[in-house]
């Protein structure tokens, strides 16, 4: 050891030895500090290192009762540290981090059982924290964000195996949520939004494979949903409405390249189809009519420029290809989240499976 080592003590006040030992040839640089309790029993007091050889102290490790206490860090190599991790008991508590040359801690982490607990974060250089992160295990389970830096969260994540399953928005800072987003995996399935701020969603979309595929609307503002739209890569394809208010659709409208090609209405409340409206050209050309109910047609109107040009009687005719009844608001509700729900339990299967906990 005398070989290896060099030591040196020089006596300080109040009778404490401190000694400094540069560490072995194969190791960075060290200065080792020790004490002596009044058995005379040697303790480390603190260690200084140069971890990256530049000649220059970069690691401070701070002892108590021989635990550590602190380990402080310089990751930019000028002179102060940059990251500084606390202990109790010789287990980390929390770890302070200054990423900017101020010298400013923008980013502070809490550990329970040396697994992080929480993050809080100054993410524009105010000095306040803006951004406060939960975990459990070890895994991100809420976030919680102040994006104006207005000292009020408008932002609240909710995480799931480390991945976000629902944002929640508050858009005019009342602190109220006023939209939320819902995904699956990476992936944006669902969004509904408060955009008349009477505290209940007025919109309602979903998405496929990052494309919107449909949205529901509260137009009126009455509390019920009553238009639909239907969405093909991003393209509407067909809308429903409810003009009566009775939570049945009574009005469809089919698209193509953005443009009417088609209308079908129910105006009996039977949610048969009882009116056939063609168009080109976005103008409609011809119409028919089911007068009596009985599911086919009996009159016909041709138009032009908006003007009935021509009309005939027709003798129970059926109507041109399959005519679908129509649904309620909350069918196409529920068939839109059954959807999303079967999506979201494949996924599970398959992350479960992936961490070997499917039973089988």
């Amino acid at each position: 050891m005398e070989k290896t080592f060099k030591k040196w003590c020089a006596a300080a006040f109040l009778g404490t030895i401190l000694c400094s030992e540069p560490a072995l040839a194969q190791q960075p640089v060290a200065s080792i500090f020790y004490d002596y309790d009044e058995k005379g029993n040697r303790y480390v007091l603190r260690e200084e290192r140069d971890t990256n050889g530049d000649g220059k102290m970069d690691r401070w490790v701070f002892y108590r009762e021989g635990k550590i206490e602190r380990v402080e860090q310089d990751e930019n190599s000028d002179g102060k540290p940059d990251i500084t991790l606390f202990y109790e008991e010789g287990k980390l508590r929390m770890q302070k981090v200054s990423s900017r040359r101020d010298g400013q801690v923008d980013r502070i982490a809490y550990f329970e059982e040396e697994k992080i607990s929480r993050v809080e974060e100054d993410t524009n250089a105010d000095g306040k924290m803006d951004s406060f992160s939960y975990f459990q295990g070890g895994q991100l389970v809420k976030k919680e964000v102040d994006r104006k830096h207005a000292g009020k969260i408008d932002l609240w994540g909710t995480y799931r195996d480390g991945r976000l399953l629902r944002q929640e928005e508050d858009l005019n800072g009342d602190g109220k949520v006023d939209r939320t987003l819902y995904f699956q995996g990476e992936a944006l399935v669902r969004r509904e939004e408060d955009s008349q701020g009477k505290g209940r969603p007025d919109l309602i979309e979903f998405f496929s494979d990052g494309n919107l595929t449909k949205r529901f609307l509260d137009r009126k503002g009455s509390g019920k949903f009553d238009s639909f739209y239907l969405l093909k890569d991003n393209r509407l394809v067909r809308e429903e409405r409810d003009t009566d208010g009775d939570d049945n659709f009574d009005l469809r409208i089919f698209y193509e390249n953005g443009e009417v090609v088609r209308q079908e209405a129910d105006t009996n409340t039977d949610r048969r189809v009882d009116v056939w409206a063609i168009y080109k050209n976005g103008k409609r050309v011809r119409q028919e009519e089911d007068i009596n109910f009985n599911g086919k047609i009996d009159a016909r109107y041709f138009f032009n420029e908006g003007q009935v040009i021509g009309q005939e009687q027709v003798a129970e005719a059926e109507p041109e290809g399959p005519t679908l009844p129509f649904s309620s608001v909350q069918e196409e509700l529920r068939g839109a989240a059954a959807g999303i729900e079967q999506v979201e339990k494949k996924a599970s299967k398959q992350a479960a499976t992936e961490r070997g906990t499917v039973k089988r």
